[in-house]
């Protein structure tokens, strides 16, 4: 690691709370035994609480316990996705495995570890969407995780979000705040005799048609890993299928599970597999559930009307853009 982690640069952007302070704070208290993830990036749009949502589900089906908390209580994305879920599992009358999930209501460290021993005391990853600014709770989460997932575009401006590379010699000129703040936690730990949480980056959201885009974002990326230590890898790329999917709550890996839809056509749950298997989670020692529809009573005439008209939404929309 070097210049973009200098101390005396970080010391500029984490003056108003130390990382010492941090870590100290979290020491103190009881800490959740699940493998806690954290989607951390203080640039907006960059996909956090989509790609927070799809990694829940995947493990959701893998037969895991996930514990899923919004911190954004303002946005609340990540919630939405999850009531929209809840409601095709209603209309279809199907059993889709589904995360526990809360919205963080007050943003203070002792509400977030309440919620996390009250709803994932049994959970085997916890998974935490954090909002698109810095704040004593996103700094706090960002030290308690084990993995913290930085989805990041491939536009300059979202590039800006970890670094600023100079465009004449490629080299890294400074470490962006968010950046320093990540890689000086992550210190802490070490001092404190922590294990260092794994930090991935994940180029998420890429138009395969923006080729020069995509190369320039590549090398950047590459000599930014190179000076504040983290991992990089594939995210998911920018289809239309993924969002229209996310108005009902449903990933690709759902499908299987929707009578009628199992065997259409799905080339993006290959795409979703690569990325979990790209973040190298830990395997749970604990029993794990079969994911399987469940047997429900047949509907009445008019649920079953809605059931089809929103079958058919669903099949318009895999058959238009599953590709």
């Amino acid at each position: 690691m070097s210049s973009g982690a200098e101390p005396s640069r970080i010391a500029e952007f984490v003056r108003d709370e130390h990382p010492s302070v941090v870590v100290h704070d979290l020491l103190n208290r009881r800490l959740p035994n699940a493998h806690v993830i954290a989607f951390a990036n203080e640039k907006g749009g960059v996909g956090k609480s989509t790609l927070a949502f799809h990694c829940a589900v995947a493990l959701t089906h893998q037969g895991f316990r996930v514990l899923t908390i919004d911190c954004d209580r303002r946005q609340q994305t990540l919630h939405r996705i999850l009531e929209a879920r809840d409601g095709t599992t209603r209309t279809l009358k199907v059993d889709l495995p589904r995360p526990e999930h809360v919205v963080l209501e007050k943003q203070s460290v002792s509400l977030l570890l309440q919620e996390i021993d009250r709803l994932g005391r049994d959970c085997d990853f916890v998974l935490i969407d954090l909002p698109g600014h810095d704040s004593p709770i996103a700094r706090r989460t960002i030290a308690l995780a084990h993995t913290v997932i930085t989805p990041t575009n491939c536009s300059p401006a979202d590039r800006d979000a970890l670094g600023s590379i100079n465009p004449v010699t490629g080299e890294l000129r400074q470490a962006s705040p968010f950046a320093q703040v990540v890689v000086a936690l992550r210190a802490e730990r070490l001092v404190r005799g922590l294990n260092a949480f794994d930090w991935v980056i994940a180029k998420n959201r890429v138009r395969r048609c923006e080729q020069r885009l995509i190369a320039s974002a590549e090398r950047d990326l590459n000599t930014m890993e190179r000076h504040l230590g983290y991992r990089l890898i594939e995210g998911l790329t920018e289809r239309v299928a993924y969002r229209e999917l996310l108005a009902f709550g449903l990933s690709h890996q759902d499908l299987k599970l929707i009578p009628s839809l199992g065997r259409m056509r799905n080339s993006c749950s290959g795409e979703l597999q690569q990325l979990m298997d790209a973040l190298g989670l830990p395997r749970s020692s604990k029993e794990r559930r079969i994911v399987k529809a469940a047997r429900l009573p047949a509907p009445t005439r008019s649920a079953q009307k809605v059931a089809e008209a929103y079958r058919e939404a669903l099949c318009s929309t895999i058959q238009t853009h599953s590709r």
